[in-house]
């Protein structure tokens, strides 16, 4: 009996242990990883803001970068307007422009608790068992804000869909040191309805916008690439299942695969934008060319018509075209102190716990990609823009295509640790509730769960480690 007492303490001891350097295999420090976005990094870090172009951009092609930032920059104003370019608001929206979503090139702020129009904050609204779906009423997302009343004299009045009501519930957990931790969940309800009753099946999805750096470089990485990754079924058995999600290309009326978005949306960075344009500003284009206003909202149908935008889009794909060069450009800023004995201290524990599993760390993009400065670029996003399932703790009850209510696309890592210097403040994941990246692990279930496990066992230290890596990437 004393000898099965002193087995059982001894396996119970060695449970606890922090994880060995020796335990799995790391890989060795690849002096790339320095510049994750390859030679379109910014040369040198700047936390003013995330909107920089390209590093290899001449300065003839950065003239059109911020061309096209102007279209991002500025405030867009119900049409008709004199100013062409920049009218066609609404008339059901989120933000005027997309700056208030994403600021300084980030992610904008999160609403405070209670009752709000959010901007940042969309709710995506659809159903468990549809991936198509939207609400009768109320369409696919909820727009809390509407043009003006003084742009309204000829139409039935438009009110904004609805506000926002948001409060968190705070969990209680414990390291397996003893060190205790709190996360907070997040519930939502839509009040003052202004369009009637959500229908009985309708679910709420928040999405915190993301920040836009390297957008183009995830669009230039080959599609065969990412499908050597895919693994629905776990044939190698390693508990994690990616797949990808099969989206509609709208331009060319088919389906490809969706690799932008938080449940993967898009196929494609300039269908992302458009997406963007007509569902948040409420900004006709060549990818979408109607508003999104339902049978019921009969204002803002009205209003539609008669903006001055009945022959042409407003935003023409020539404009469009400027603001996805923009996109495209947007610079990854350099890693910081990898070198740090704590940060590859950290960086080996990524590697024992298996993030990289989802967390792929490096690609070399498409050399036939046809943005030269783009092409054939080694980077180090720390995605494989594969839907995974996060468990239930994760789930918001939505299905997107073939994402179902558990799963979410991979999210990029780098220049994760950056946004709290250059935004003065953080938050993480699709809905923004983890407030530091401890969380936001602590928040990982379903496939990522044996990694969330792996790090409740660290040590302290250990903890801090990795933190530190994440922080530098």
């Amino acid at each position: 009996m004393r000898l099965l007492y002193f087995i059982l303490i001894m396996f119970l001891l060695a449970a606890c242990q922090p994880i060995k350097s020796n335990d799995i295999n790391v890989p060795e420090f690849d002096i790339s990883e320095f510049k994750p976005g390859g030679e379109a990094t910014l040369k040198r870090l700047n936390t003013r803001t995330f909107i920089h172009p390209s590093g290899n951009l001449s300065l003839e092609d950065e003239l059109d970068f911020w061309d096209g930032f102007s279209f991002f920059r500025d405030p867009w104003v119900a049409a008709p307007a004199a100013t062409k370019d920049r009218d066609g608001l609404g008339p059901l929206f989120n933000a005027r422009s997309c700056k208030a979503c994403h600021s300084r090139g980030g992610r904008g702020k999160l609403p405070n608790v209670g009752i709000s129009k959010p901007m940042a904050l969309l709710i995506r609204l659809g159903n468990e068992n549809n991936g198509a779906a939207i609400d009768e009423n109320y369409g696919g997302q909820l727009q809390p804000f509407s043009i003006t009343l003084s742009h309204q004299s000829l139409s039935t009045p438009i009110k904004g869909e609805a506000d926002v009501k948001l409060q968190y519930q705070m969990l209680d957990g414990q390291y397996s040191d003893g060190t205790r931790y709190q996360l907070r969940k997040p519930h939502y309800d839509l009040v003052n309805l202004n369009y009637g009753e959500l229908a009985e099946h309708t679910v709420l999805s928040p999405r915190y916008a993301p920040a836009i750096y390297g957008m183009g470089l995830l669009d230039a990485i080959k599609e065969s690439d990412l499908l050597a990754l895919q693994d629905i079924t776990d044939e190698n058995a390693d508990g994690i299942s990616a797949k990808y999600n099969k989206v509609p290309d709208v331009l060319n009326n088919k389906i490809a695969l969706g690799r932008f978005g938080f449940k993967a949306l898009h196929p494609s960075l300039a269908q992302q934008i458009a997406g963007a344009f007509v569902n948040d500003i409420g900004i006709t284009n060549p990818f979408f060319q109607t508003d999104t206003c339902t049978y019921i909202q009969v204002g803002c149908r009205q209003r539609s018509k008669i903006g001055g935008h009945d022959s042409q889009l407003e935003i023409p794909a020539k404009l469009h075209q400027l603001t996805e060069y923009m996109g495209q450009h947007v610079a990854v800023q350099p890693t910081r102190s990898l070198k740090n004995k704590k940060a590859q201290q950290g960086r080996s524990l990524f590697y024992q716990l298996k993030c990289d599993s989802c967390h792929q760390p490096s690609f070399k993009t498409d050399d036939n990609y046809p943005v030269k400065e783009l092409a054939g670029q080694k980077i180090w996003p720390y995605t494989d823009l594969a839907l995974h399932d996060m468990g239930p703790g994760l789930s918001d009850g939505k299905a997107e295509f073939e994402a179902n209510k558990n799963e979410w696309r991979t999210a990029p890592l780098w220049g994760i640790g950056l946004q709290n210097r250059i935004q003065g403040y953080q938050a993480f994941l699709h809905d923004g509730r983890a407030r530091t990246l401890e969380e936001a692990i602590l928040w990982h279930g379903g496939e990522a769960k044996a990694a969330q496990q792996k790090f409740i066992a660290l040590d302290k230290p250990q903890r801090e480690a990795l933190i530190f890596f994440l922080k530098q990437i």
